[in-house]
């Protein structure tokens, strides 16, 4: 008996001190970025780095949440209801080298906008996604700023996820006179916060031949909480929108908002019932007056990852868009279905005009 409580005590000792090591060294390694940082600008060999002013007036976009090369199509992620916490390394490989020849295909694309890019980190076998997907784009120079820097993940604690280092990354033909790594409201939950991400804009400023500026936006606005950080994070950005246009500038916001656009009916590809309220609201239609969104209603963005992708039951709907500013001129706006291969989300282009 008495063996028995001691044993029983070691145990619950031991996980004090697990649950309370691991919580002080979250503290002391926790990733703190300044409000607003400038984001150095990389350059492949050779790539164009004049900064002359962008003289065309009709201009090309693409935007992807590449998943960190992990949320191939046969991934049934935990975080979603799934049970799968890192994909093997071979499906991490797989979908690299896919995103890599889409990449290649793409090198007429002026702005390239990707989100959940990892540099090192357990979960995508710490390869360097930012600089592959660079040397397939030779022409074009790249911003990478981090929004998930974690030393150790020690979530799920059967299979801790490890360390994390990713974020967004920005890839142009055309080189900025200014990048910046804007930050945007995260959650406040304790201990959570420790281990989650700092979540932020990628703004780049592009010089026009009219004397005004191009502002390109790279964002992934917050997806696990009841829709108030979120709110929090687009009344920042809406404040950031609004003082550029009003100084006669184009703004193109793009990226994953985790939230479908407000004409979008959330239960076009619904082929189960779906209970989880991440998928089933919509954006303010009166975010900033006189703004668009574009966005294609025809192809689905994202997938849920409850499963791996089943096209007769799996949940998929729009959440990955633009936003433009009233003096841009949309001209096309395509998503593009890949059957979700690579990533549990799809690549969206755009070509837009400026007025």
């Amino acid at each position: 008996m008495k063996q028995g409580l001691l044993f029983v005590g070691i145990l619950l000792i031991s996980a004090i001190l697990y649950v309370g090591g691991m919580i002080l060294f979250g503290i002391i390694t926790k990733f703190k970025p300044a409000p607003v940082e400038v984001v150095e600008l990389t350059n492949p060999k050779s790539a164009i780095t004049d900064s002359s002013p962008i003289s065309d007036s009709t201009l090309s976009f693409m935007i992807w949440n590449v998943g960190y090369g992990g949320l191939g199509k046969e991934v049934d992620f935990f975080y979603d209801g799934g049970k799968m916490v890192t994909s093997p390394k071979e499906h991490v490989l797989k979908n690299n080298e896919g995103m890599k020849k889409f990449f290649a295909e793409n090198t007429d694309v002026d702005f390239i906008m990707l989100q959940e890019v990892d540099r090192s980190s357990k979960r995508s076998w710490k390869i360097d996604q930012a600089e592959q997907f660079a040397n397939v784009l030779p022409r074009h120079n790249y911003a990478f700023t981090p929004n998930y820097q974690v030393e150790y993940l020690p979530f799920p604690f059967t299979n801790p996820i490890g360390k994390v280092y990713g974020g967004l990354q920005t890839l142009s033909k055309f080189t900025p006179v200014e990048s910046k790594r804007i930050a945007l409201p995260g959650i406040s939950d304790f201990p959570r916060k420790l281990f989650y991400l700092e979540r932020c804009l990628l703004m780049q400023r592009y010089k026009l031949a009219n004397g005004k500026d191009l502002l390109v936006i790279n964002t992934h606005f917050e997806a696990y909480d009841d829709g108030s950080v979120k709110k929090e994070q687009m009344a920042l950005t809406k404040k950031i929108l609004e003082e550029e246009y009003a100084k006669g500038n184009y703004v193109v916001l793009g990226g994953d908002w985790n939230i479908a656009p407000p004409s979008f009916n959330v239960h076009t590809w619904e082929k189960e019932p779906e209970d989880d309220q991440l998928y089933l609201k919509n954006n303010d239609p009166n975010y900033v007056t006189g703004w668009n969104y574009a966005y294609d209603s025809t192809t689905a963005t994202n997938r849920k990852n409850k499963y791996s992708f089943d096209a007769a039951k799996t949940f998929t709907t729009v959440i990955d868009y633009y936003f433009t500013s009233p003096n841009i001129e949309v001209e096309e706006v395509k998503g593009v279905d890949m059957g979700f291969d690579f990533s549990d989300h799809q690549p969206v282009k755009m070509k837009i005009k400026l007025k």
